[in-house]
């Protein structure tokens, strides 16, 4: 009878199902069971043997290539580990070629008595007879039992292991066989080298075996733009008289630079390139070594990208706060300032630096605290003159051309006293009369106190000037701190305050304070008037000088407007006459 092959199941079905596959019938007698197992085992076997000799032969073959690759072009570190992933790539694709796919896909007891068959055509059908009648017996016992036991004794002389000879493995034994051979002859005829090459296969970043050894001493790093660099890299071995550096800008075709090594230095070459505008790579080759490709990078520093003033102005002056127009700042002294900037960048720090006083005010952070700082400065009486942010980001790297705001300081002025027109500044009183004053103050915000400050002539030294700062201060009611007053005064009660008799002279003068209590405040003083008091005869005859003095303006007046007539009178006759 001819079996029938079955289909075979997949390796990763259930274990029950495995066992139901690859599990000997339990009448099956010993002697052909053990057999069929040893056959499976050995197509197993070869399998594993096959798919090990596979992977030896690849190994040596990608690392003789990669190492050939290696050698010529120096290969970098990422190319390195891609042909590296392959190589594991490679390995993964034969494991489960030979080993794990064979392994579920094992022979049945039925496939092993297939093969066994066709490798002895004299057992005919009699052993997958054999097997299928003891998984599912059919007919009389007695007569399969028999049959059984026959077919058991036919096998018993024959080694069911000879049905899959190794010679089935030449092929692979013999590409493994030549690729070690040569992968082992290449190792020691250039080794040390060739170790170096392994290394490097199993991504060590040490340098390639030259005479010369290229040493990086500047490696990659990051600049802002426009600053000169200087790479540099040590020869070690074999030291050159001159090399070459590979410089490559960002877009651009490499430009190969001939360096020599420094003078203080010889072992060391290094080239210094200035204004570096764009990123760029490079690498150094002295004599036969080759060095690792280097980078740098630009880092663009941060830039200002908003910047907000905002100006408390003192209580005095009851005006709210304002926000200023970013530019040259007029600022009123004694206000606050408070400066808000936002970085394109996020920062390790700020600072607002005030030229005038030279110093610097760390920013504190604000908002989201990488990005967005504020600080709050007094704006003094004096000294300031400019004022700018100063930014570094998380690299360390400074702002560039920072852009200076003017400040001009604006002081609070003083009151302004304005006298009424016709006030003389010579004033002779007799002792009953009361000094009266008229005037104006005005004030850019608010006045608050005036006082009458008098100062007796008589009380000061030889040689000394009167001075409203050493005089008695007089108040005068003020109705209410406003921005302009107007004072029509009287001096009501003079003798309570100074000497007011005869022959006293004083100097006065009108003081005005604002509210300025921050800065200030402000103060003004008058010019000075003289008062000088007088006997009642003394007074009148003053009074009738002055009449005199009158009387004769208004004679010589009338004179000359009768002189006018005259010569007009004269005019118009001689135009007649003509």
């Amino acid at each position: 009878m001819k079996a029938r092959r079955k289909k075979l199941k997949p390796w990763w079905r259930p274990a029950e199902n495995r066992r139901e596959l690859h599990g000997m019938p339990a009448t099956l007698p010993a002697a052909i069971a053990s057999r069929l197992n040893a056959l499976a085992a050995r197509v197993l076997a070869a399998s594993w043997a096959e798919g090990l000799l596979w992977a030896v032969a690849a190994l040596c073959g990608l690392a003789v290539g990669q190492g050939v690759l290696d050698w010529l072009f120096d290969l970098p570190f990422r190319v390195r580990l891609l042909f590296l992933a392959a190589d594991l790539g490679v390995i993964g694709f034969l494991f489960f070629r030979f080993g794990v796919r064979p392994w579920g896909m094992r022979l049945t007891p039925e496939e092993a008595a297939l093969r066994a068959e066709r490798h002895w055509p004299g057992l005919n059908t009699g052993l997958i007879s054999a097997v299928q009648l003891a998984r599912r017996p059919d007919g009389s016992p007695v007569l399969v039992e028999a049959l059984l036991a026959k077919m058991a004794e036919r096998v018993s002389a024959l080694d069911f292991r000879d049905v899959v000879p190794w010679r089935t493995l030449k092929n692979a034994a013999a590409a493994a066989l030549l690729a070690a051979g040569v992968a082992a002859g290449l190792v020691t005829w250039l080794a040390p080298d060739s170790l170096v090459l392994i290394r490097r296969i199993l991504l060590s970043n040490v340098p390639l075996p030259t005479q010369t050894v290229v040493v990086a001493l500047s490696e990659n790093f990051s600049i802002p733009a426009g600053q000169t660099i200087e790479i540099s890299a040590k020869a070690a071995g074999l030291i050159p008289r001159s090399g070459r550096v590979e410089v490559t800008y960002e877009g651009k075709h490499p430009e190969i630079v001939s360096v020599s090594p420094k003078p203080s230095s010889p072992g060391v070459f290094s080239l210094q390139i200035a204004n570096v505008q764009q990123p760029l790579t490079y690498r150094f080759y002295l004599n036969d070594g080759r060095g690792e490709e280097w980078t740098v990078a630009l880092i663009h520093p941060p830039v200002l990208q908003e910047i907000a003033f905002d100006v408390t102005l003192p209580p005095y002056t009851g005006l709210p706060p304002s926000r200023l127009t970013p530019g040259n700042l007029n600022l009123l002294a004694g206000s606050k300032l408070t400066v808000t900037g936002k970085s394109s960048q996020p920062l390790m720090g700020a600072r607002l630096v005030l030229s005038g006083p030279d110093r610097s005010i760390e920013l504190k952070p604000r908002g989201d605290g990488r990005t967005a700082v504020t600080a709050q400065i007094d704006v003094p009486k004096e000294g300031l003159k400019g004022l700018w942010i100063e930014l570094k980001n998380d690299r360390g790297i400074l702002s560039q051309d920072n852009t200076v705001h003017a400040v001009e300081i604006v002081p609070d002025k003083p009151p302004e006293i304005t006298p009424a027109v016709g006030q003389p500044e010579r004033l002779t009183l007799i002792s009953d009369r009361r000094p009266s004053l008229r005037f104006d103050v005005r004030d850019d915000f608010k006045v608050k106190d005036v006082f009458l400050c008098v100062q007796a002539l008589n009380s000061l030294g030889e040689g000394e000037e009167p001075d409203p700062k050493k005089a008695k201060e007089i108040p005068i009611p003020v109705p209410r701190p406003a921005a302009g007053l107007t004072f029509n005064y009287e001096w009501k009660t003079p003798g309570e305050s100074v000497d007011w008799s005869e022959g006293q002279s004083f100097a006065c003068w009108i003081k005005a304070v604002d509210n300025n209590d921050v800065t200030g405040p402000g103060i003004t003083y008058s010019s000075p008037q003289q008062w000088s008091v007088v006997s009642l005869q003394t007074k009148r005859e003053e009074l009738a000088e002055e009449l005199r003095k009158h009387a004769e303006a208004i004679k010589d007046l009338s004179g000359a407007q009768e002189g006018v007539r005259n010569e007009l009178g004269e005019i118009l006759k001689q135009g007649g006459n003509q």
